[in-house]
C-alpha cells in the first residue's frame, strides 16, 4: 500500500503529543467532589473500572490516528502486464474432403485434426485466428478473431460434407481464400496452417500459384499431410447403408506440400498418427511465436473510505459508552 499525501502522516507525533497532554490533564486538573471516608479507608480501583474509565478517550484517539490515515489517501497497488497491440494473424485451413473420415487416426482423420486446431488455438493468447474448410471448393468458416470461444465453437461444427460436394481436394482454392483473408491485415506475420490428406485434383486455382501469391503478400504456409501408413480403412455411405472399405495409403501430395511450403517460406510437415499431429501442431507454435517486451502499468486504487468509516465507528461508539454505558459521576 503507498499513499498519496504522506506529508499528513507527519501530524501523528502532533496528535499522540496531545493526546498524552489530554490524558494527563484528564486525570489531574477535573474538579472532582471529595466523599469523606472513615480513616483508613481507601477505595481500590478495579482493572474493570481503569478500562471503562479510559476506554471512551482511547476510541477517539483512535479515530484521529484513522482520519489522519485517510488524509493521507492510502492507495492499494496493482500490477498488469500489458499484451502486445498486434499479434500474429493465422488461418487454420482444413481439408473436409470424404477421406477425412479414415480410421487412421482416432477417432478418425477429421476428429484428430480437429482436435489438434483446438489444442493449438489453447496455446495463443494475442493473435488473430480464422479458420477456412475446403474439399471441391473452399469457403471462410470463420473470420480473423481474437474471440477464441468463438473460434473453438466454429470448429467443433466443421464436419465431412459441409461443402457441396466432399469428393474432392481444392488446395489452390483454399490457399486463395485464406489469402485473400489475410492479405490486408496490418500485422508483420501472417501465416497459414493448412492440413490435407490428399492430392490436389480440383477446383479452379492451381496450388503453386497460389502458394506465389501468397507469399507476395508475406503470407507463410504451413503445410501438413495427414496420412497413416499401409492398410486403411474408411467408412462409406451405400444404399444399404454405411460399411467400411479398405485401402492402401499412398504419398497424399507430399511433393506439391513440400513445394507450397519452400515457395512461401514455411515449412512441411508429415503426421502418421495422432501423436505426431499434435506434436507438429506444438512445434508450429514455438515457430511462430509473439515476441514483444512486457511492460507493466501500475494501476492505484484508493481505499481512503473504509479508513473514514472505521472512524465515524469508533466516535459514535465512544459517544454511546461515554454518555450511555460508563456514566462517570463526579
Amino acid at each position: 500500500m503507498t499513499f498519496e499525501n504522506p506529508v499528513f502522516l507527519y501530524l501523528l507525533g502532533p496528535v499522540f503529543i496531545l493526546c498524552l497532554l489530554g490524558a494527563f490533564l484528564k486525570s489531574n486538573f477535573i474538579p472532582r467532589i471529595k466523599y469523606p471516608l472513615p480513616k483508613g479507608v481507601r477505595i481500590k480501583v478495579s482493572p474493570l473500572f481503569a478500562f471503562a474509565k479510559w476506554l471512551p478517550y482511547m476510541l477517539i484517539v483512535a479515530a484521529l490516528v484513522l482520519i489522519i490515515i485517510a488524509l493521507a489517501r492510502p492507495q492499494k497497488q496493482g500490477k498488469a502486464v500489458i499484451p502486445p497491440a498486434k499479434g500474429i494473424d493465422i488461418m487454420m485451413t482444413v481439408d473436409t474432403s470424404g477421406s477425412m473420415s479414415a480410421l487412421d487416426f482416432q477417432p478418425n482423420r477429421m476428429g484428430a485434426a480437429k482436435q489438434a486446431v483446438l489444442d493449438f488455438i489453447d496455446k495463443r493468447a494475442t493473435d488473430r485466428i480464422g479458420v477456412v474448410v475446403f474439399a471441391d471448393s473452399a469457403m471462410l468458416q470463420c473470420p480473423l478473431t481474437l474471440d477464441y470461444f468463438a473460434i473453438e465453437e466454429y470448429v467443433k461444427m466443421i464436419h465431412i460434407g459441409m461443402l457441396k460436394s466432399p469428393g474432392g481436394t481444392a488446395i489452390g482454392d483454399a490457399i486463395a481464400v485464406s489469402t485473400l483473408h489475410l492479405k490486408d491485415s496490418p500485422t508483420k506475420s501472417k501465416i497459414i496452417v493448412l492440413v490435407t490428406d490428399g492430392e490436389s485434383n480440383t477446383g479452379t486455382l492451381d496450388p503453386l500459384s497460389a502458394a506465389k501469391a501468397a507469399n507476395g503478400y508475406g503470407i507463410k504456409i504451413y503445410t501438413i499431410a495427414i496420412s497413416g501408413e499401409g492398410l486403411i480403412q474408411q467408412p462409406i455411405q451405400t444404399s444399404l447403408g454405411t460399411r467400411k472399405i479398405t485401402f492402401k495409403a499412398d504419398d497424399v501430395g507430399e511433393g506439391l506440400l513440400k513445394e507450397i511450403a519452400t515457395i512461401s517460406g514455411g515449412e512441411f510437415f508429415r503426421a502418421r498418427n495422432n501423436a505426431e499431429l499434435n506434436e507438429i501442431y506444438k512445434t508450429i507454435d514455438q515457430l511462430e511465436k509473439t515476441e514483444f517486451e512486457k511492460a507493466i502499468q501500475v494501476n492505484f486504487e484508493d481505499v481512503y473510505q473504509k479508513y473514514l468509516v472505521w472512524a465515524l465507528i469508533l466516535l459514535v461508539c465512544s459517544f454511546i459508552l461515554e454518555k450511555f454505558v460508563f456514566i462517570e459521576v463526579p
